[in-house]
């Protein structure tokens, strides 16, 4: 089959680090999928922890204005620079050989300093005012107090808290690329803790509210950014090197660092456009009413964070398939296995969503945030766990399409996302649908997307379970 070069989406979109390793079994690997995404993972599972702890803090049980307000800010963050750096790491220590791999980290930390503090500082300190222009047509959700509250206790501090939650990211990602996947496993699980743990006692016991969250969460980034240091030291053994430094030295900031950032941009960029869908979808909701941004925020964080789970099991299927070109039965065990894990997890999430209809709510929001967003979500019930589903079960047949270098058309990709935005906008505004009418949209897209991937899985995947893999599509 012939394929135009400009019909075709970029192979270095779905690049990822590649741990072979021949003896993995389904299972290990499926246990292992949890950390091949860590980076975006561990970010938006922290963004979830904190807005659980701020929907139920003891002082703000039944006005969400402070849950929200934060969000937005959060969001700002994100938009203007976080979810870029975050997607440039993703691809830093790709093709990059053993013996220059501690020099390049480096480099690459030295240069992560000034691009962190130069792309978030100004839209920390414009935050303000964008927060003013988004709701001030929008009386519902304005409130000068909590703009203020927001802006003074966690988004002038919010760089300084992402640099050493990024560093700290950088440090898990190069020790992930060292096969360290215990050490990985425990600096991630015990982040988590500790900020829940140290959150908790100052938002619940000490009442310190926002910034009680927001010390908790500086304090948590930089001292995990410091053990991290400690560790690798200990695993690289360079006893010389300081690895506390925030200014660095000529030796270490030069221009092969600021190359390799460079290089990746493109591909973080391309990254973007997976998120696309969450940032239309609550850029809209903005220009409804508080109670379904409420919601909306609740059912957007939590869809990134499966999606994150859910792109780590993608990575571990295609690149095994990418890298091990066993024999037809093992190939046949292994894929099928890896599967099934796959999916029981899925349809779990699935089932958990359509049963237990205000479980979402009940996490995030102190009793279920009242009737009027019960109201609401129950509009969603069927429509948000079934785009959860087709999205994660397209994400398992790509996964494999792109293991076997199947492209995909990235022409067709913006047609369906124009046909989104366009469908999106008519539901939501000039039907009066609102949020109902944004997830319609998601789940439109979302179908497009698996019927193209349904499509290219039985033209391709028979090649993957009864012949010899040569990767090369077939006529």
């Amino acid at each position: 089959m012939n394929i135009k070069n400009d019909e075709v989406e970029p192979e270095k979109i779905d690049r990822s680090i590649v741990f072979p390793n021949n003896s993995e079994t389904p299972l290990r690997a499926a246990l292992n999928s949890l950390q091949k995404n860590i980076i975006n993972s561990l970010n938006k599972l922290i963004i979830a922890i904190n807005l659980i702890l701020l929907g139920h803090v003891t002082y703000n049980k039944n006005q969400y204005e402070l849950f929200m307000t934060y969000q937005i800010g959060i969001f700002i963050l994100e938009f203007f620079g976080k979810d870029f750096i975050i997607g440039l790491m993703k691809y830093l220590f790709e093709d990059i050989q053993e013996k220059e791999l501690y020099n390049i980290y480096i480099r690459i930390k030295s240069s992560l300093v000034f691009l962190i503090l130069i792309l978030l500082y100004p839209f920390s300190i414009l935050s303000y005012y964008i927060i003013k222009l988004l709701l001030k047509n929008n009386f519902e959700v304005y409130s000068e107090s909590i703009i203020k509250e927001v802006y003074f206790k966690f988004l002038l501090f919010a760089p300084v808290i992402y640099l050493f939650e990024i560093l700290f990211l950088l440090n898990i990602q190069f020790i992930h690329y060292k096969d360290k996947k215990t050490a990985v496993f425990l600096y991630s699980l015990f982040f988590i803790i500790t900020h829940i743990v140290l959150s908790y006692i100052l938002l619940y016991i000490l009442e310190k509210g926002l910034i009680g969250l927001t010390i908790s969460y500086f304090v948590n980034s930089f001292l995990f950014y410091l053990f991290t240091n400690q560790y690798i030291k200990s695993v690289i053994e360079k006893e010389n090197q300081s690895f506390f430094f925030l200014v660095p030295n000529k030796e270490n900031f030069d221009e092969d660092g600021l190359i390799i950032l460079k290089n990746n941009s493109i591909l973080s960029i391309y990254n973007l456009g997976d998120i696309f869908m969450f940032q239309f979808i609550f850029l809209s909701s903005l220009f409804t009413d508080k109670n379904q941004l409420i919601i909306n925020i609740i059912y957007i964080n939590f869809y990134q964070i499966a999606f994150a789970i859910c792109r780590g099991f993608y990575y571990s299927l295609k690149n095994y398939i990418l890298k091990n070109k066993e024999d037809l039965r093992i190939r046949q065990e292994y894929v099928t296995i890896f599967s099934i894990y796959y999916i029981m997890l899925v349809l779990s999430i699935f089932v958990i969503l359509l049963i237990f209809k205000n479980f979402l709510l009940n996490l995030y929001l102190f009793r279920s945030g009242g009737k009027e967003l019960q109201k609401i979500s129950y509009k969603l019930r069927i429509i948000y766990p079934i785009c959860i589903l087709i999205s994660c079960v397209r994400m398992i047949l790509n996964a494999m399409l792109r293991g076997m270098n199947v492209p995909f058309s990235l022409k067709k990709k913006i047609f369906y996302i124009i046909i989104y935005v366009i469908l999106g906008f008519t539901l939501c505004f000039y039907y009066y649908y609102g949020i109902f009418g944004l997830w319609i949209s998601a789940l439109v897209l979302n179908i497009f997307f698996i019927l193209e991937s349904v499509y290219k899985s039985y033209i391709y995947l028979p090649q993957l379970f009864h012949s010899d893999l040569h990767f090369v599509p077939i006529s």
